[in-house]
């Protein structure tokens, strides 16, 4: 069976590749040897991995690349942890002797790998979907319990010193929050201190590119551009620093005293972004129009299927706007219409029992916006 995400299992622990496997300062750290490869690859986890387990290990037990996996499974973004991180790196790099270091990683793993590249300028780096900066309103790391930190750098401040070592930063502009980071990366990125990848994806991207097999020709040899990657797959996003800036603007104002209007929504010219069409139904919702947020999601849903990008999506994703809907006529008291749509996800995603409990008049609590898993 094809999977749509990638792999996240760790190989056991008598694996006979493992070089070592700590426990420091709250960071748990294996290495591998690689099998003919000159690269070290650090990989770091992402949010919500458990102790014992490492993200992405087995993607990268199929390269023949040493790595380094780490992760941090009290989920605070490795702050606090540079000391273990640096101290893990040195020792695979000893066992190791590599030619080239990456540093890689999505969301809670993307900060991390960039984080570590500012102390070592020499190490590529690519990272997936990071938080701007830790613990700020909207960010992954705030939904996670995180709060700003006084002085804690930002992406743009990590990327800004002089290095040897390439940063490329891909991230999706479906998601009002790294839709925002994109476009604060904008400039820095025409300065040259890093390549900015935007792609048509949410925060899922790191999923939604291992289904298209970029990930993987990426990681390969991380000789192949992940720009020419991206754009070889047809889901290359082009970015407008403003009205993505304002639309990542509209989403963290949502829940304040000065809440947008479906009309600040509709004037961002963002047609075809299905975040956008999320961001609008959120706002007919909170203003008790319930049947424009479900004509609204209707129309994002026809959207999705008629496009061969939209329809790419990772199913989480695509699957929040049925699960919608559904929520939304029941609440209207159309349960005829409600179960008609229950019908339709069940055939398009078989997988889910969730749908298929709808049909039968079941409740299903998993309801509401995308889910933002790593």
């Amino acid at each position: 069976m094809k999977r749509d995400t990638a792999p996240t299992d760790a190989p056991p622990q008598d694996h006979p590749r493992i070089l070592f496997d700590d426990i420091a300062g709250g960071l748990h750290a294996r290495a591998v040897a690689g099998r003919g490869s000159d690269v070290l690859a650090v990989v770091f986890s992402q949010v919500r991995v458990p102790a014992g387990a490492f993200g992405l290990s087995r993607l990268f037990a199929r390269t023949s690349h040493a790595a380094l996996f780490l992760n941090q499974p009290e989920n605070a973004w490795y702050r606090d942890a540079d000391d273990a991180v640096d101290a893990a790196i040195a020792a695979a790099r000893s066992a190791v002797r590599p030619g080239r270091v990456v540093f890689y990683g999505s969301s809670m793993g993307g900060t991390g790998a960039l984080a570590a590249g500012a102390r070592h300028p020499e190490a590529r780096v690519i990272a997936y979907a990071p938080d701007f900066r830790p613990g700020e309103p909207g960010s992954q790391s705030a939904a996670a319990g995180l709060l700003p930190r006084a002085g804690e750098p930002s992406v743009a401040d990590l990327v800004a010193a002089r290095r040897t070592g390439a940063v490329t930063v891909l991230t999706g502009l479906f998601d009002p929050y790294d839709a925002g980071v994109a476009s604060r990366l904008a400039v820095p990125a025409a300065d040259g201190m890093l390549d900015l990848v935007t792609v048509a994806s949410g925060h899922e991207i790191h999923d939604h590119l291992y289904a298209l097999n970029v990930v993987r020709r990426i990681i390969a040899t991380f000789t192949r551009s992940p720009v020419d990657a991206v754009a070889a797959r047809g889901v290359a996003a082009v970015l407008d620093p403003v009205r993505h800036g304002r639309f990542a603007a509209l989403a963290r104002a949502l829940g304040g005293k000065d809440r947008p209007s479906v009309a600040d929504v509709r004037a961002l010219g963002l047609d075809g972004n299905p975040g956008v069409a999320f961001l609008e139904a959120d706002l007919l919702e909170s203003e008790g129009d319930l049947d424009g947020a479900e004509r609204c999601l209707r129309a994002l849903q026809a959207t999705i299927a008629a496009s061969p990008v939209l329809s790419g999506l990772p199913k989480r994703y695509r699957k929040a706007v049925p699960r919608r809907r559904i929520d939304l006529l029941e609440r209207l008291g159309r349960a005829d219409d409600a179960r008609a749509v229950a019908v339709e996800a069940a055939r398009a995603f078989p997988e889910d029992a969730g749908f298929a409990a709808r049909v039968l008049g079941a409740p299903d609590a998993d309801t509401g916006l995308p889910e933002r898993n790593e």
